[in-house]
């Protein structure tokens, strides 16, 4: 518990916050969902590294104005390679094209590199992944950002600043903890449904021979939050149209 308060004090010191769970690993999206919506209670400017929410748990989500990526994209050109003097755009419903009027010298494709200008986080929360592998697309961005590491695997190799793995809870059970330290009060009912669905999907809807007496006390606790059981069910286990 002396390491979630640190943690506690950690999430508190930060405004910019991203949450980055392991491309493929519906508990950790579930988590990041629950984790997200935590953060937005707490005022903080949260945002999901995720490039798709998977379909059994889009009913965590109320709306995808929720979930934002960077929205400045840059291109850069390098001042030794030309003179730009003039930049102008067409806009039609198909394309955007930009248009540079060139004074001195040339530009080739491998001389314009593109980016997101986003202010880089204070803190970026990784959850199940082993190692740290960041997207193509914003690791401009997020690298060199302080990292706090979540995982439960043993082959998790501690590449954050700070790392909270621990081998012996679901993953959604770490997150619970963490969230509770952080504020018992802010688990409202959409945080519950993203830690029970985190939950039942570790543990094969509770049934897995991992899940202990703690895991179903923070079930119980979930459902007293608000968490609805049976539509997380469900939902977990529709089947597409």
């Amino acid at each position: 518990m002396a390491q979630n308060e640190n943690l506690k004090t950690l999430i508190e010191q930060a405004k910019d916050i991203h949450i980055f769970p392991k491309p493929g690993n519906e508990e950790a999206a579930a988590c990041a969902l629950s984790l997200f919506y935590t953060l937005k209670e707490l005022n903080k400017n949260a945002n999901l590294v995720i490039e798709e929410i998977p379909e059994k748990l889009k009913f965590l989500v109320p709306s995808l104005d929720y979930i934002s990526l960077p929205k400045n994209f840059v291109m850069a050109i390098p001042n030794d390679r030309a003179d730009v003097s003039q930049i102008r755009y067409e806009k039609d419903d198909n394309n955007l094209k930009i248009f540079l009027t060139i004074e001195k010298g040339s530009i080739q494709k491998s001389d314009v590199s593109f980016y997101f200008a986003e202010t880089k986080p204070e803190l970026l929360i990784t959850l199940g992944h082993h190692t740290l592998s960041l997207p193509e697309q914003m690791a401009n961005m997020l690298s060199g950002a302080p990292i706090l590491n979540i995982d439960n695997q043993k082959e998790n190799t501690n590449f954050g600043q700070n790392n909270l793995v621990e081998q012996e809870k679901f993953l959604s059970e770490i997150i619970f903890d963490l969230i509770k330290s952080i504020s018992e009060n802010s688990i409202k009912e959409k945080i519950a449904d993203g830690i029970l669905a985190g939950l039942i999907l570790s543990s094969d809807n509770l049934q897995h021979p991992n899940t202990s007496a703690d895991t179903l006390e923070i079930a119980s606790f979930l459902i007293k939050k608000g968490a609805d059981r049976q539509k997380v069910v469900d939902s977990l286990h529709k089947r597409a149209a």
